[in-house]
């Protein structure tokens, strides 16, 4: 009712569900399957898919489905004076293995509850009045920019900001628009999706499983491996300054 006093003429529907989050045990498993099979019928009837929660895990879920789905997925995140707006990669066949990465393709941690034990203004509820406007005006241009495009969803991101829009009628079609209010840029990520209820059900009940599908957990031992070799190359250099000097 709200679109519709903006704008009589939209054709909008609303839906009332919880997005699954990873993270956050299955409780009640019917309804979680209900929410999950409900949630997939909706992204399989549309074409772009746009992400404006507020927290990290309940985009995962989504991003999953969507990339799986060929979807356009664009996401809109916000911290208190910050935003992040991007668009998630599409494989394109002509150019196989160089689509865009999503908005976890970057991160070094999987997603997890974000929520538990967090004030409010920790928990990316709390920002400054215009940066939600601001975002979702600019996640709007993009999505505008990606349907001109020849290629749509699969545009190649431009490897800078001032690199020629070719025939584009709209210039070039960034990656992400990171906003820090007084300044932008453009950023290219390149990044590198599994089996439907069954992972979804694996990913919410069992701590560590998306790290280890995802290769997390391997980057992870690796740091730590590093940090034990470093430990111990330090205490090797202890011992040999303690030692008596030899006389000859």
């Amino acid at each position: 009712m709200a679109l519709k006093e903006i704008y009589p003429g939209v054709e909008a529907e609303g839906f009332m569900l919880s997005v699954p989050m990873a993270g956050h045990p299955i409780l009640d498993e019917p309804i979680v399957k209900k929410d999950y099979d409900f949630l997939a019928q909706l992204i399989r009837n549309h074409d772009a898919i746009f992400l404006l929660m507020d927290t990290r895990e309940s985009r995962w879920l989504p991003t999953v489905m969507g990339k799986a789905g060929g979807k356009i997925v664009m996401n809109a995140a916000l911290g208190f004076d910050s935003f992040v707006v991007m668009r998630h990669g599409q494989e394109d066949p002509a150019r196989p293995h160089q689509e865009l990465g999503c908005y976890f393709c970057s991160d070094v941690v999987a997603p997890a509850d974000s929520v538990a034990d967090r004030t409010l203004d920790q928990q990316c509820t709390v920002t400054r009045p215009g940066v939600a406007a601001i975002a979702s005006a600019l996640l709007v241009e993009v999505f505008v920019s990606i349907l001109q495009h020849p290629l749509k969803g699969s545009a190649p991101a431009p490897s800078s900001a001032t690199e020629d829009r070719g025939d584009h009628p709209l210039g070039i079609v960034p990656h992400q628009v990171r906003g820090f209010l007084s300044n932008f840029q453009n950023l290219v990520i390149k990044g590198n999706s599994s089996d439907g209820w069954k992972f979804v059900k694996r990913a919410l009940n069992e701590k560590g499983y998306v790290e280890e599908l995802s290769g997390l957990a391997e980057v992870q031992r690796a740091a730590e491996k590093a940090l034990a070799e470093i430990e111990m190359s330090d205490e090797s250099d202890m011992i040999g300054d303690d030692e008596e000097p030899e006389i000859l």
